[in-house]
């Protein structure tokens, strides 16, 4: 990994590996038990012509209930995050390579959502709606629809969140703090 010049890495983090569920997960996991139900229920019940759309349902419905949480799971064991004077940086841990990363100039807010341990996400930017906005493509007839997009830019199951605030305030961003 290469850091510009006069960049300094101000805090390495390491994610824990274990999930942190905020009110918007909690309802994304309901929904989609609720949808693996009824796209079961699909499965067993269709006539051969429908078959496909109904196994095209059921793969999402396992998607979004199971494997989702499987792809996190790798992704919290393969990747650290940097928080340096410029930029913060998500990386591998084994390669160093970055993965992403975006500068303190474009991060408007940074979101803390976090339990009563100082575990949870730090989110940079708005963080997203459990139903989205009238304007994304998700949506269902134009209107609202049930949003699974994970937060582009952000810190995921980190631990004491405490020690890494005054960071964040030291490099004059908007901290917002949510305790679940």
């Amino acid at each position: 990994m290469e850091l510009h010049d006069n960049e300094i890495i101000l805090k390495e983090i390491l994610p824990k590996k274990s999930f942190f569920f905020n009110m918007t997960e909690k309802i994304r996991v309901i929904f989609s038990f609720f949808y693996l139900g009824v796209s079961s229920i699909l499965l067993i019940n269709m006539t051969s012509f429908f078959f496909f759309f109904a196994i095209i349902f059921f793969g999402a419905g396992l998607y979004f209930a199971f494997f989702r949480w499987v792809l996190r799971y790798f992704d919290l064991r393969d990747n650290y995050y940097l928080i340096t004077n410029e930029r913060i940086i998500v990386a591998e841990k084994l390669t160093k390579e970055i993965i992403k990363e975006k500068k303190l100039a474009e991060i408007d807010q940074v979101n803390i959502e976090m339990n009563n341990q100082f575990f949870g996400n730090i989110i940079f930017g708005e963080p997203e709606t459990i139903f989205g906005k009238n304007d994304e493509p998700f949506s269902f007839f134009k209107t609202k629809g049930m949003n699974f997009n994970e937060d582009e830019y952000a810190f995921i199951s980190v631990d004491n969140i405490s020690e890494i605030i005054p960071v964040f305030e030291n490099l004059k961003l908007k901290v917002n703090k949510t305790f679940y």
